[in-house]
């Protein structure tokens, strides 16, 4: 009986365990901030996590937490009523959707979740609370990561210059009971492999029909797993300085090398990411960090079937990200960015032109170069058998010596 209720126990303690440990760790993978946050009539500064797959915003309360008492609690369900502060700029009372999640969260720098989702019912009052006020010119928010002092600092930018940017339309919306039901999501079309514009490997081009969304919570690249070989072909891993590692506890796979790898992993071919038509660039030192005495990969691998890819902060350090609320759409804006759709039938009219290209496309003076060549080869190889001919009869050891005269009379009578 005694060991039955130990045996219970220590189940009990492994099930508890089991339940924390399953719970999102937000100081792994969340840590861009909105640090210029402030809420309450006092406008107190707290520090929000940009969570752009959600449309939901999240303040994190408890006793412990020292602005719980300055919010203001008129509340209608879960919204509250209150003077929101973006970097200054002070934007009236309105219906903010900001959800009390009395948690036991005790990271000191996260209190809460600010959601930029799709979803019209909730993140569209904010925006249009900013437009209504003349705070954005446009129903349109730019997001931008930029690394400083090995931190990564966030900035909204609420009037930005629309025409630097390249669009995708949004895909179909995933089911209501999705995780990233909320998100905003592009069609994923290719990924094309190439150091750089002048060097992409068409021939290696893979079809994906996948779906892309942007994820600022993570800091990693999140692919199917269907697509594991595809990328350790190209880049040539699990030989004897890179291998794939399984991470069990997440279920996911990654790569992980060795730190005299390092000159291997940089000059790796890059991938482009084709969205609404356009290539986006990652080269490979932004697609692996060191981590003790090994490089591992910001690449993970996941069992995800509907063909989902995210992008996390990797991505989003090289290209900024644009929301239109307005016109329902996603833009970017970078560095490196193809135009497939161009590139592509410039590759194809080139191909054609190699295969097909005999003499055609050639000058004058090139064709009669080679005509007066392959003369030139023909008139020397029949001279040379001439020569060749005329020895051989010259030479007495190729003829025998008849004894005797033939008298041909006597074949003929």
């Amino acid at each position: 009986m005694k060991d039955l209720f130990k045996f219970l126990n220590i189940l009990i303690i492994a099930s508890i365990f089991q339940i924390i440990s399953s719970n999102p760790s937000y100081e792994d993978y969340t840590f861009l901030f909105l640090e210029k946050f402030k809420i309450g009539p006092h406008s107190k500064e707290i520090n929000m996590i940009l969570n752009s797959i959600t449309s939901k915003s999240i303040l994190f309360t408890n006793s412990k937490r020292d602005y719980s008492e300055e919010i203001s609690k008129k509340r209608n369900s879960d919204v509250l009523i209150d003077k929101i502060n973006f970097n200054g700029e002070i934007i009236p009372s309105f219906p903010f959707n900001l959800k009390l999640d009395e948690t036991k969260l005790n990271n000191p720098k996260i209190q809460g979740e600010f959601g930029l989702g799709i979803d019209n019912e909730n993140s569209n009052v904010f925006v249009d609370t900013l437009y209504e006020n003349k705070i954005i010119n446009h129903k349109i928010l730019e997001i931008e990561v930029l690394e400083e002092k090995n931190k990564d600092t966030l900035f909204l930018n609420f009037n930005p210059k629309i025409n630097e940017f390249t669009f995708c339309d949004l895909a179909s919306k995933l089911k209501e009971d999705n995780f990233y039901a909320e998100s905003w999501i592009c069609n994923l079309s290719h990924i094309i492999i190439g150091s750089n514009k002048g060097d992409l490997a068409w021939n290696n081009t893979l079809e994906t029909n996948g779906k892309v969304v942007f994820d600022t919570r993570t800091k990693y690249i999140y692919i199917p797993k269907d697509y594991i070989k595809y990328i350790s072909t190209i880049w040539s891993i699990n030989n004897d300085g890179c291998k794939t590692v399984l991470d069990t506890e997440n279920d996911e796979k990654y790569f992980k090398c060795n730190l005299t790898m390092e000159k291997n992993i940089y000059s790796m071919p890059s991938i482009y990411f084709i969205i609404g038509g356009y290539g986006y660039r990652l080269k490979p030192e932004e697609l692996f960090e060191k981590d003790g005495d090994h490089f591992t990969s910001l690449i993970r691998f996941i069992n995800e079937e509907n063909d989902l890819w995210i992008l996390g902060v990797p991505f989003l350090r090289e290209y900024k990200l644009l929301f239109d609320y307005n016109k329902t759409r996603v833009g970017l804006s970078g560095q490196d960015i193809l135009n497939y759709k161009e590139e592509y039938q410039k590759w194809i009219v080139d191909s054609a032109e190699k295969n097909s290209k005999l003499l055609y496309g050639y000058s004058c003076e090139t064709i009669i170069f080679i005509i007066g060549t392959i003369i030139g080869v023909c008139i020397i190889l029949y001279v040379s058998f001439w020569l060749y001919r005329t020895w051989r009869r010259d030479n007495d050891k190729y003829f025998i010596k008849l004894d005797e005269p033939v008298d041909k009379s006597k074949h003929y009578n």
